[in-house]
């Protein structure tokens, strides 16, 4: 596979394209936090600073740190306020948090229709269909509700996390029988299988995570909603990811840039491709510091 690795010190069009980034969209699992989802220590587990000095730095240079996840918003929430963080975009561009201290924030549902007065969150609406159970019941073992770090999966709002290993066409399949347009959505591959769980995937690993969401929503889109809604120049964007739901923020942000580990999903064979694809040196927490640098080195 071919790709343009992000360089430590960028020159010429690509220094000037990211010294007027301001904004960084970044996933939080496998590509910002370390295995464990811990930002105090490296990918090994030894207790380091490197990321939190990493986001301080980027603070002080007037950059502002967007998570873009999958989680609730009840991780998200905390998550962003330790690490000092004022807006984020949650359940795979689902919940766009605009300003956490004003509490500013609305949901976006992509193509499915969608009336807040129904009195159903979005996801209460998708898991009245029941097609979310006919799941776990046609792969006992192999998939399961996401527990979202134990704090439950009654927490989320519009869409449906789920983790483990199943067929990805044969999901789909279930939830187009479902007829309310659903789409699966591969979140990436695991580093952590929080407690309880009832999966048994055996030597496969403890698979992925996945989001049964409305057709048409993704975090490219959750992003350029989120956008609009605060007047952003997407040329003063870049986004940081690992998976393939991260890769669809590739067509609407400045730049984007792949941690080394994102090689592994076959989807980023595509996504290097692209003109304002580059891969930063690094797995992971590696990855992410190395790419926070590059930034930094492009204003300096």
């Amino acid at each position: 596979m071919s790709y343009k690795v992000l360089p430590a010190q960028p020159e010429g069009d690509l220094r000037d394209q990211l010294a007027n980034v301001r904004y960084v969209f970044t996933d939080l699992d496998a590509t910002m936090l370390a295995p464990g989802s811990c930002a105090l220590c490296d990918n090994d587990g030894t207790p380091s600073l490197k990321l939190v000095e990493s986001i301080v730095a980027l603070k002080r240079a007037g950059i502002e740190i967007i998570p873009c996840s999958g989680r609730a918003r009840v991780m998200m929430h905390e998550d962003s306020r330790i690490l000092g963080f004022n807006s984020y975009i949650g359940e795979m561009g689902g919940l766009l948090m605009l300003n956490l201290k004003a509490n500013n924030w609305e949901y976006f549902t992509g193509d499915m229709p969608y009336d807040p007065a129904c009195g159903l969150t979005p996801h209460q609406v998708i898991e009245r269909a029941g097609v979310c159970q006919g799941i776990i019941d046609r792969w006992p073992g192999h998939i399961e509700y996401h527990n979202d770090m134990a704090n439950g999966i009654k927490y989320r709002e519009v869409t449906v996390g789920m983790r483990g290993e199943v067929p990805d066409a044969e999901a789909q399949a279930m939830l187009d029988e479902a007829g309310l347009g659903l789409v699966w959505g591969n979140n990436g591959y695991l580093t952590h299988v929080s407690k309880p769980t009832t999966l048994d995937l055996g030597e496969d690993g403890p698979g992925r995570a996945f989001n049964i969401m409305p057709a048409g929503l993704n975090k490219g889109r959750g992003i350029e909603r989120f956008c609009e809604l605060r007047g952003i120049d997407p040329a003063q964007t870049l986004a940081v990811g690992d998976s393939e739901s991260d890769f669809l923020a590739a067509p609407y942000v400045g730049t984007f840039v792949c941690v080394e580990n994102a090689l592994l999903d076959p989807a980023a064979a595509e996504l290097v491709q692209q003109e304002n694809v580059y891969v930063a040196h690094g797995n992971v927490v590696d990855g992410w510091t190395y790419m926070a640098s590059a930034l930094l080195s492009a204003r300096s």
